[in-house]
């Protein structure tokens, strides 16, 4: 998780610091070209408020004329530093007055018409003698006064205050990353930390739902539960004997990093009480009882802190996980609990998985036990209605499984095999007796209802899914090797192997036993008879391997003969 959280945390940090540098540094434009707006502005009405009061002009004086007041105010105000020049505008534009100090900015004609229509106006102009801020005012109806005063201690205002928003904005930046990469880190490590802790819940939990051994189970939970929290002693008891005894299942040792196996009743109360109630209990003893619980001690005298979690079942507790720490370590914590108690449900929903497994897998023995008992039944009274073929049956399914090992078959397919083994005869059923019982060769109409008896099982069985598998052998048994058998004349490797291996073990039993039409042949004859037709009727692979098998289990044709 390391890297993906480095990751995630270095590409938000670098998206942050785009994002906070743009937004800084548009609010700081934004503020520095509003510092001189507002320092020009304080700078008129600052102005406004000292010079205007003091000019000693009226409308009278305008419309006569007469300025001669206006020129000692106006020389008066001149003596400030920051007025450089006082101008009266008629309405239209026309200059009436003007006094100064040294030559004044140039006239600016719009100016004056825009403030004697709106009552005030400003401009940045450049004079002789530098840089000027021109403030006109409305006087009177039409009169428009003009004051220039000098630029210099407003720029400097303007870049003072500039500087210090820079610094304030660059400061407030750095405040701001370093905060949100503080909180981010702390996200990170503790979003780190749960994906660590999750993906190790999981990876236990898995790893005790592959297993289908209780005691597997229990010994992969002492394990995990233990190097979690960093116990030096892991145990696992199940309630058995319907909830009266305590028994120790499991154990793990830090020292070695060993799990054991253990079948011992443990009388410990607060295990027990953990057990009763369900609920999680702590305890903290000076002395751990190991040789009453493992059966042995270990080298753990100093004094221990117990934390006892129960095994959650479907209708309440199933055991208790207990985990042994010494106390010179901190105390379990609540995350330490609550990641104790996800793992103990987790075992707990394993240990019930194998019992779930092994009672399925018990009736399902004991299901396909049922069923091998009424195919065989079925077989028994089959044989009954023709004697002739007693035991037959048992005979080629026994045969038909151990041909089938010795060519490899995979084994899984050997119970379908002897089912099929079994059934392949079940059609008969439909066929008159006067047929199956007749001494004498069958005419092209008999052949004809005895030809039909592999269909008639094939839907007899289809009914039955457990049987699929065996409907290779039930349908094809009478298929030749070139294409000449029946119901359907396949050839070759369009027959199922299962049934060119059980064609074989039939013809054989067929002629090692007595019919009505003839004697039993010997079974060297037998041997030769399926070597006569290998290629022709028979899979020649499957004659050679038969014919070793039984000279293998007879030691030679002669003895058995």
């Amino acid at each position: 998780m390391a890297k993906p959280t480095h990751k995630l945390y270095f590409v938000f940090a670098g998206w942050t610091f785009l994002a906070i540098s743009i937004v800084a540094a548009s609010v700081t434009i934004l503020q520095i070209q509003g510092i001189r707006s507002q320092a020009e502005a304080d700078a008129t009405a600052a102005v406004d408020r000292t010079v205007l009061p003091v000019l000693d002009l009226d409308a009278e004086d305008v419309s006569a004329g007469d300025f001669e007041g206006f020129y000692e105010s106006a020389g008066a105000l001149l003596g400030r530093e920051d007025v450089q020049a006082i101008r009266v505008w008629s309405g239209d534009g026309e200059l009436l007055a003007e006094a100064g100090r040294g030559q004044g900015a140039a006239a600016d004609v719009d100016a004056v018409l825009s403030a004697s229509q709106s009552g005030s106006a400003t401009r940045k102009a450049g004079s002789p003698n530098g840089d000027v801020l021109a403030n006109y005012v409305r006087f009177g109806d039409s009169t428009v006064i003009e004051i220039q005063q000098d630029y210099g201690p407003i720029a400097e205002s303007v870049a003072t205050s500039r500087w210090r928003l820079a610094l304030i904005a660059f400061g407030g930046t750095i405040v701001t990353m370093i905060l949100l990469q503080t909180i981010l880190w702390a996200a990170a490590r503790g979003m780190r930390g749960e994906y660590n802790r999750l993906d190790y819940l999981h990876r236990s939990g898995q790893a005790m739902r592959s297993t289908l051994d209780v005691t597997g189970v229990l010994e992969r939970l002492t394990r995990d539960t233990a190097r979690y929290v960093g116990a030096h002693l892991g145990l696992a008891t199940l309630l058995e004997d319907d909830g009266n005894e305590l028994i120790l299942r499991a154990s793990y040792e830090q020292r070695d990093g060993s799990t054991v196996q253990h079948y011992r009743a443990v009388d410990v109360w607060y295990m027990r009480r953990c057990a009763v109630t369900g609920e999680t209990v702590f305890s903290a003893d000076e002395d751990f009882p190991y040789q009453e619980v493992l059966g042995h001690e270990i080298d753990e005298n100093r004094q221990t802190s117990i934390l006892n979690v129960a095994i959650p079942g479907r209708d309440g507790a199933i055991g208790v996980v207990t985990l042994v720490r010494g106390v010179t370590r901190r105390a379990f914590s609540k995350a330490d609990v609550q990641m104790i108690e996800e793992l103990a449900t987790q075992g707990g929903l394993a240990v019930e998985q194998v019992a779930l497994f092994t009672k399925v897998r018990n009736h399902a023995d004991a299901l396909e036990l049922s069923y091998d008992s009424t195919l065989r039944v079925l077989m028994a009274a089959l044989d009954t209605k023709d004697a002739v073929t007693q035991g037959h049956s048992e005979r080629v399914g026994r045969l038909t499984v151990t041909l089938a090992k010795e060519m490899g078959v995979p084994e899984e397919r050997l119970s379908d095999m002897e089912r099929g083994a079994l059934l392949h005869d079940v059609g008969k059923i439909g066929v008159p007796d006067a047929v199956l019982q007749k001494p004498s060769s069958l005419d092209a109409a008999e052949w004809e209802a005895m030809e039909k008896h592999p269909l008639n099982a094939g839907l007899m069985l289809s009914k039955l899914s457990f049987l699929e598998g065996a409907m290779p052998i039930v349908l094809y048994h009478h298929e030749r090797y070139d294409g000449t058998g029946y119901p359907f004349k396949l050839k070759r490797n369009a027959i199922p192997f299962e049934a060119r291996i059980f064609a074989v073990v039939d013809a054989y039993d067929a002629m090692t036993f007595d019919r009505p039409y003839r004697k039993a042949m010997s079974s060297a004859d037998a041997l030769r008879e399926l070597e006569r037709h290998s290629g022709k009727q028979f899979d020649p692979a499957v004659v050679e391997a038969f014919g070793k098998l039984i000279r293998r289990m007879h030691g030679s044709v002669e003895e058995a003969a």
